[in-house]
């Protein structure tokens, strides 16, 4: 019973912690009129419905990136040249981006734009509604997460476009994170294949995720699942391919720790 809502109560309480501290770093602004911003805008104030719209479009525009990424993804990957199947990086790596920039840019992006073309008494207006709802510095409150989250999530998402794995008929290459240059593994070279059925949980248990270990003489080790999740198992059809092209018989295992390295040169 305590173990269910504890981690629940675990994170109102940062959330609570969070949004304090946010407003006691940046507060309310203070505005010296209290005037409609339409009495005092010096440009036509901009039809009704028009800024909702333009946030909504950028938003979308930021959503729609994750297509983006999934395309440079298998772009990379066609530069090793023909294979016979290629496996790309999992698809929920390229939804965090787009996901965190569609909720946080669209917002203080306008905003700013406002401002810069000399809307500045739209912007106020904005904002001011905003602080009055959210008891802080909602511009600055919201470029902060534009700086320290959004940013480093994208530092963190762009080297993953390297991740793939292709089967030729003589090799394996497989894209790793942060990695220009493909890693090749020569099929003629493989010792040893083993399937295992899953691997063991820090607190023991068995987590059932079938994947293929093959072993080269240069005593490397490639797993078949090696683009994958680290939860879900390896896909039949590259199962089925790797064990057709290597010409092993397959072993088995229950986890990888099971199966002993291959010492070079064997």
């Amino acid at each position: 019973m305590l173990s269910s809502w504890l981690p629940k109560a675990l994170f109102w309480l940062f959330f609570s912690l969070t949004l304090a501290l946010f407003r006691r770093m940046a507060p309310p602004r203070f505005r010296a009129t209290g005037r409609p911003y339409t009495d005092s805008q010096e440009l036509e104030p901009l039809p009704t419905g028009i800024i909702g719209s333009a946030m909504w479009a950028v938003a979308i525009g930021l959503a729609l990136s994750f297509f983006a990424l999934r395309s440079l993804n298998h772009w990379w990957a066609s530069l090793d040249g023909p294979s016979l199947l290629t496996q790309y990086a999992t698809p929920f790596l390229w939804c965090f981006f787009p996901g965190f920039a569609a909720l946080a840019i669209p917002w203080p992006l306008t905003v700013w734009y406002l401002r810069k073309v000399g809307r500045r008494e739209e912007a106020d207006a904005i904002e001011d509604d905003s602080d009055s709802m959210g008891g802080g510095n909602s511009f600055r409150i919201m470029k902060w997460l534009c700086i320290w989250v959004v940013g480093p999530i994208a530092l963190f998402t762009l080297p993953a476009i390297p991740i793939h794995l292709s089967i030729t008929d003589s090799q394996v290459r497989v894209g790793h994170y942060a990695s220009i240059r493909s890693e090749s593994f020569r099929l003629k070279d493989a010792r040893r294949l083993t399937i295992v059925d899953g691997y063991r949980l820090k607190d023991g248990s068995f987590q059932a995720a079938k994947d293929v270990l093959i072993d080269f003489s240069d005593g490397r080790r490639l797993r078949g699942n090696a683009v994958g999740d680290g939860g879900t198992s390896v896909p039949e059809n590259v199962l089925r391919l790797l064990i057709a092209k290597s010409g092993l018989v397959p072993g088995h295992a229950v986890t990888e720790n099971d199966v002993p390295p291959l010492q070079p040169g064997k």
